[in-house]
């Protein structure tokens, strides 16, 4: 549970940035205090970046997993090794890897997450500038 705190907590701080950027740049009064403004979102935006490198870290994780089985097929032996035919099927049939409430967290979902934050971002943007030039 953890872990989904961090991530929405940053992903909501992300958006928060963009909204205070983009009415930071759209303004027509540009002051000192809005550069204040946008300095104190900063924590906001290394919690974001933690919180990315962490979801990063565990996708490698179960990428790292899941190339195991293959990793122990292929150990040179002179004969054929049913034992380790075994071990190469039960790593593969156990799934290892970093699940977050039952979701494998791997590469193809980070980039999902990526994907979606960049959609979010990009309909802000434009919502922003639709809203701002009115």
């Amino acid at each position: 549970n953890a872990f989904i705190i961090i991530q929405t907590a940053s992903l909501l701080g992300l958006v928060l940035v963009a909204t205070q950027c983009i009415s930071f740049v759209l303004h027509p009064d540009w002051s000192w205090s809005g550069l204040l403004d946008v300095r104190s979102i900063l924590p906001l935006l290394s919690l974001a970046s933690l919180a990315g490198s962490l979801l990063l870290q565990c996708a490698s994780i179960t990428d790292k997993c899941s190339l195991l089985a293959p990793l122990v097929n292929q150990l040179m032996t002179d004969a054929m090794d049913t034992g380790r035919q075994y071990l190469a099927r039960y790593v593969s049939d156990s799934a290892a890897g970093i699940y977050v409430q039952g979701v494998k967290l791997d590469m193809l979902m980070v980039a999902n997450i990526v994907y979606f934050l960049a959609f979010a971002v990009s309909g802000l943007f434009g919502f922003a500038a639709r809203f701002l030039h009115q």
